[in-house]
């Protein structure tokens, strides 16, 4: 039976949802700590936000240069300096704002995969004990 994360919410807004959620976990796990299920949940949402950021992040400058390469043969080209200039401020953004979420992405991903190997450690002694 799949159930759905509660935290995967406003997939337009996916960085205000990746930076909201990365607020609510914790800043680091102590040794051996494993994971509430709102936690792993709350950071699997982030995972899936940062991954759709990322592809917007990259469709988007994908398209803008698609634009700028049909816009070299209108005669109307180069525009204004500053024109370019905004642009290219915009694409350096994005590119180091792709980068930002795929850093999280992984770093996340990997927290959650140690946990998993945590919780696996556990859970055999939590029935022993029983």
């Amino acid at each position: 039976m799949s159930t759905t994360n509660p935290y995967i919410t406003d997939l337009g807004r996916a960085p205000y949802e990746l930076a909201h959620l990365m607020r609510t976990l914790p800043v680091s796990m102590p040794v051996g700590h494993v994971m509430t299920t709102e936690e792993r949940q709350k950071a699997q949402a982030a995972i899936a936000h940062a991954s759709n950021a990322n592809y917007a992040l990259m469709a988007g400058m994908e398209a803008i240069g698609n634009i700028l390469f049909a816009a070299v043969t209108n005669e109307n080209f180069p525009p204004k300096e500053e024109t370019l200039s905004s642009i290219a401020a915009l694409i350096t953004h994005m590119a180091v704002e792709a980068q930002v979420m795929q850093e999280t992405q992984s770093d996340l991903q990997s927290n959650l995969d140690v946990d998993a190997e945590r919780a696996a450690r556990v859970q055999p002694h939590k029935k022993a004990a029983k």
